[in-house]
Formats: C-alpha cells, structure tokens, sequence
C-alpha cells in the first residue's frame, strides 16, 4: 500500500483538529468584533472580514474531509463545481492582506485623514479590490474549465494549468508588494520614533506618545500577520508553481501535501490578535470568563493585561 493511503487517518485527523481550533479562534474573534466596539477599529473590522473568509476556508476544508474530495479521483468541472466558494475566498483573503498593508500605511502617513474617515465606505473601498479580483479570477477559470481526469480535487487543482500559473504569480507579487508596503510602514514609524525623541522637540503631548505608540503595536501585529502568512499560504502557493514544472505524477505529491502549510493561515487571525494585542487578550479573557483557565486569568499572557490598544 502507498505511503500516501497508510497517511489517510493522520491527515484527515490532523484537517478535522486543525480545522477545530480554527474555527473556535476564528468565530470568538468575529463575536468579539461584533459585540465591544473598541474592536471596531478599520483595521479590526479588516481583520474581522478576513477571518470570515478564513472560516469559510476552514468549513470547506471540513467538507472536503466528509466528501474524500482529496482522497477520491474525478473530473475537472466537478472539482471546480465542489470548490468553487473555497477558491473564492481563498483568493480574497489572499488579496485582503495587501489591503490591511494600505491601510497601515495610511494611517501612519495621514494618521488624521485616516481617522476622519467614515469607517463604512473605506472599509466598502479597500474590499472592492478583492471582490473584483475573486469574482474575475473564477469568471475566467471557469471560461477555462474541462472535462480532464483528476486523482484528486483540490483548489489549486480545479484551477486549469495556464490559468494556475499566472494565479501563482499574481498572488506571490501581492504578499511581495504587501511586505513592501510593511517595511515602508516600518521606516515610516522609525522616522516618527526619531522626531519624536529629538532634542530640539522639548515637549511631547500625551495623545502624541500614544498614537505612536499605537502605531508600533499595530505594525508588529500587522508583521506578525504577514509572516505567518508567508510562512504557510506563501510556501503553499509556491510549491503548487513548482509542482507545475514536473511530470504530472510528481506534482500530485506536492498537492498532497502542501494543505498541511495551508491550513494555519486560515487559524492564525486570533492567536495573532491574542498574543500582540492588549485589547484583544483583554476582550477575549472577558467573552472566555466561562472557561476555567480564563477565570483564573491564565488563559492568555501577562503582557496583555496591560498597555496601549492595538
């Protein structure tokens, strides 16, 4: 018997916990926005829709699991048919990154403009990019889809090969643009940093102290986001490209393999928010009270009892 078969129960075992604590980090964080306004920041509403699309990803991930869509051999069309929502919201949460990028930077360069700002229609303008992107992304793999023979059905599969070529490359110049946009946002914090502690500035208000301060706690979380990101999705996504460059059944080795790295990109919007945000681990013990470790106050880290919100 195959390597791959006698690994069945380990993987389908490793998606469905893997998929559980996802889901149970993800849906606290969408309940936590939704009830404490002080979470309903533009960048915590950003990170709220992206944790909706992760969910998504986690629930078809699930579905996959329950249909043996990875283990059972079919047709192009009908893998695209089984998959077609997971691949959307694969590809928006994808390109929402670089807009939470844009929006960092936006309220590090114009930090007044971006608080006057009417929350709703910004947040209605940084996600157009990515609806229009997924929705164009599935008009044309649809235009592209066949009849060919499948061994297994995943999204990166359904896709057709010319189309998942140029997919590939467009995704990884995102997150490279996206990680530009990081490091510009970072400079940007360190020249303030620097003004700030200049001898000919005697005095510094408070509000100052704190909205730069803020601004260092939300690029970390916001860097901590993008790296693990490219740590799971970005690694996947390259691998699916390479896998194009060898013969068929070597390719479906690395599509066997590589929802390993996927799935934790699809988990890490809580876990993230938890250990880099005060406010959030403080709004998380509260909405956990009924937890034995979170009334005890060791649920989450120290640190985040205290200090300025990101």
């Amino acid at each position: 018997m195959p390597l791959y078969f006698k690994m069945l129960p380990f993987l389908q075992t490793y998606t469905v916990v893997v998929c559980c604590i996802g889901l149970f980090g993800n849906i606290n964080l969408i309940v936590a926005t939704c009830r404490y306004k002080s979470l309903r920041t533009k960048l915590g509403c950003l990170i709220m829709i992206s944790t909706i699309s992760h969910t998504i990803c986690l629930v078809s991930e699930l579905i996959s699991v329950k249909l043996k869509l990875r283990f059972t051999q079919t047709h192009r069309d009908e893998c695209f048919r089984f998959v077609v929502v997971y691949m959307f919201a694969v590809l928006f949460q994808s390109t929402l990154f670089l807009m939470m990028a844009i929006d960092l930077l936006l309220a590090v360069i114009m930090p007044i403009r971006h608080k006057l700002w009417q929350r709703g229609p910004y947040l209605l303008i940084l996600c157009t990019p990515p609806v229009i992107f997924s929705t164009f992304a599935i008009f044309i793999e649809q235009l592209y889809i066949n009849h060919e023979n499948l061994l297994m059905c995943t999204v990166s599969l359904a896709a057709p090969r010319k189309v998942r070529f140029w997919g590939t490359i467009i995704t990884f110049s995102t997150v490279l643009l996206a990680v530009a946009l990081i490091l510009v946002t970072a400079v940007k914090v360190h020249i303030n940093e620097q003004s700030s502690s200049s001898p000919f500035i005697r005095h510094s208000s408070t509000s100052t102290k704190t909205s730069r301060s803020s601004e260092v706690k939300l690029l970390k979380s916001l860097a901590t986001l993008i790296f693990f990101f490219i740590c799971s999705w970005t690694m996947s996504v390259i691998l699916f490209h390479v896998a194009m460059y060898f013969d068929s059944s070597i390719g479906y080795q690395f599509h066997k393999y590589t929802f390993i790295l996927q799935l934790p990109t699809f988990c890490q919007n809580f876990f993230v928010t938890a250990l880099r945000s005060p406010r959030y681990a403080r709004v998380y013990r509260e909405q956990l009270s009924f937890l034995p470790c979170c009334r005890q106050r060791n649920c989450l880290p120290k640190k985040s009892m205290t200090g300025p919100s990101s």
